[in-house]
């Protein structure tokens, strides 16, 4: 679970705050993600429900623990509440689910006019609110039978936020700056694909090999070192961490750096790894679908990129 300093700051954004904090974490994330719109009144606690949030997948792309297809469009709506005033997390998550059902003098979240509009093959509530197994099945099974015409229903809540603002060191020092200071071990990371050929001494050389190549920047003020590489990807509806890049290879050990190697501030570090490794990834269930890059530095700061489109497209060859 989040940790409840963590928490008391995301309850204390507000509304507005913590929307435009979600648009700038949903936008990092699937590109084409769009906040607009003005809505109706019916919000928690009276807010106005001024935007929303829209992604049109242009190609396939991933959500949690599911893998978006290209052309359809997923509706994000954000609901802020605060702890204080409903009474504990239990009593937030029960408000939160009588949102998603109409009533006599009530028309829920999902038959509001921005949303009927859009006919969206996917609704996706995100909130402030500490959501558990047992909520998410609810929420989707109410969901589902009230409005079936929506294909799929997901929840981002606390923890998931959280987890992405650790990954975000600009935004955490912007959005929590009595919690987290200005950020003095920063990583960016840059993923590309390439072609190796390998050289074997005088006229020698062999067939080109695909790679791909993670470059990892220091961008901080101070050395850091890069701890782990790892994939993200959905397995069978699951997200797992694929740690299959770290691997003990006399050849792959030569041309890439050692974990914990120091990086100085202003110098890059190129792992280099063929993609005929990645594809093994394959073999890890019926349904892949690789989606990042994680780094994690040695005090335990992750950073993320996504992997390429075209890359994906190799890997799953």
């Amino acid at each position: 679970m989040a940790e409840p300093a963590f928490i008391y700051a995301v309850d204390s954004l507000g509304p507005e705050r913590f929307t435009e904090l979600c648009g700038r974490l949903l936008g990092a994330r699937h590109k084409g993600f769009l906040l607009g719109g003005v809505g109706p009144d019916g919000g928690v606690d009276g807010e106005l429900d001024a935007v929303f949030g829209e992604w049109y997948a242009e190609s396939k792309g991933a959500l949690l623990n599911e893998i978006i297809g290209p052309n359809q469009t997923v509706i994000f709506q954000f609901k802020h509440i605060v702890a204080a005033r409903a009474g504990g997390q239990a009593q937030m998550r029960n408000q939160l689910l009588s949102l998603y059902k109409c009533r006599k003098s009530y028309t829920c979240e999902l038959h509001r006019r921005l949303v009927v509009q859009k006919s969206p093959n996917c609704y996706v509530l995100v909130t402030n609110v500490e959501v558990n197994s047992n909520f998410r099945a609810a929420f989707v099974k109410q969901c589902t039978s009230h409005n079936p015409s929506i294909g799929h229903y997901q929840v981002i809540g606390l923890d998931e936020l959280v987890d992405w603002v650790a990954g975000e060191v600009e935004l955490r020092h912007l959005y929590f700056p009595a919690i987290f200071g200005p950020p003095r071990f920063n990583l960016q990371v840059k993923t590309s694909d390439g072609i190796a050929v390998p050289h074997y001494g005088g006229p020698d050389f062999g067939e080109p090999i695909p790679f791909f190549y993670i470059s990892v920047l220091n961008v901080g003020v101070v050395p850091s070192y890069v701890n782990s590489i790892s994939f993200k990807a959905i397995v069978d509806g699951n997200v797992k961490s694929l740690q299959i890049l770290n691997i003990d290879n006399p050849i792959m050990r030569q041309i890439n750096p050692e974990f914990g190697t120091i990086l100085e501030p202003g110098r890059k570090q190129v792992y280099s790894f063929p993609l005929g490794v990645l594809r093994e990834m394959k073999a890890q269930g019926d349904e892949v679908f690789p989606f990042e890059v994680v780094v994690c530095d040695e005090i335990g700061n992750v950073y993320r990129a996504a992997i390429p489109e075209g890359v994906i497209n190799k890997i799953l060859e």
